[in-house]
């Protein structure tokens, strides 16, 4: 078994021990834990790591949900899910005179030099509501990446964001009881929307991401099933015969591999595998 399937079986038997035992309220509470989507950051941390990335230089560390590292965009400052910080590179704090946030005087500890040069992933997951959500979603995810990119054009971002192939059925829910909804997720509209802000260039768009991840994951099985490609989804009745994007393109096994090529395309990738705190 991979860790990640070893990370979505986890994933999959606390919800539902959540939900037997607490009904809604114990569904949404973990859910708003971030316990359950920390199993995923694992899963993305160790990726990298595989790939060649020292554990030194990723924050949080594989299996700690602290420290974060506060990165400071045009609009915002914010901590990061997953940020690898680069070795080599100087730290130089300054006070921040730009957009909003020169009003309030705030410090970025890191420097425009850095931040560039660090490696920022989001992961998230949506596990309810995803018809209901789905456009505020998308506006956040958008946001996200704008808020970075506008201020560095060359940063590397990534996307991770797990949803289900089928939802859980909210009123055996309300019942401390574990069912899933008889009509699945639209898939098509969630591929869609992340193949369009998918593998930007650095004259891309803000609101792109260098890469993204869609997990689409059937929790409706003993083991959770996570696809990898369009003819599982065909297969299984998930999208439709002539839907033609390749949804193997926000497939994760290659996630790590990809991002790390990008960033070895406009930085020096040496400095991800050799341990910051050196």
């Amino acid at each position: 078994m991979s860790f990640m399937d070893e990370q979505l079986l986890k994933f999959k038997n606390m919800i539902e021990q959540a939900i037997v035992t607490g009904g809604s309220r114990g569904k949404e509470s973990v859910i708003r834990s971030s316990a359950l989507i920390n199993l995923i950051h694992d899963v993305v941390k160790k990726e990298l790591i595989n790939e060649g990335v020292h554990a030194d230089n990723i924050f949080p560390p594989f299996g700690k949900s602290k420290p974060e590292i506060k990165m400071a965009g045009f609009l915002k400052q914010k901590n990061q899910d997953v940020c690898v910080l680069p070795a080599n590179i100087d730290r130089k704090p300054m006070i921040i005179d730009w957009g909003p946030l020169r009003f309030e005087k705030k410090r970025d500890p890191y420097g425009l030099e850095f931040t560039e040069n660090s490696l920022i992933i989001n992961v998230r997951s949506q596990m309810s509501s995803l018809a209901k959500n789905s456009d505020t979603l998308f506006e956040r995810t958008f946001a996200e990446a704008q808020n970075l990119h506008m201020r560095c054009k060359n940063a590397v971002l990534g996307e991770v964001y797990l949803i289900p192939a089928y939802e859980y059925d909210d009123i055996l829910v309300s019942q401390n009881c574990v069912g899933f909804k008889s009509s699945p997720t639209n898939i098509e509209k969630y591929i869609s929307f992340f193949d369009s802000i998918n593998h930007r260039s650095v004259c891309g768009a803000d609101y792109e991401y260098e890469r993204c991840a869609l997990l689409i994951v059937d929790f409706n099985r003993p083991q959770p099933k996570l696809y990898q490609d369009s003819d599982q989804l065909r297969k299984d009745g998930l999208i439709s015969s002539s839907f033609e994007i390749d949804y193997q393109t926000l497939a994760f096994d290659s996630f790590a591999g990809d991002i790390l090529k990008i960033y070895a395309s406009r930085h020096n990738i040496n400095n991800l595998r050799v341990s910051f705190l050196q």
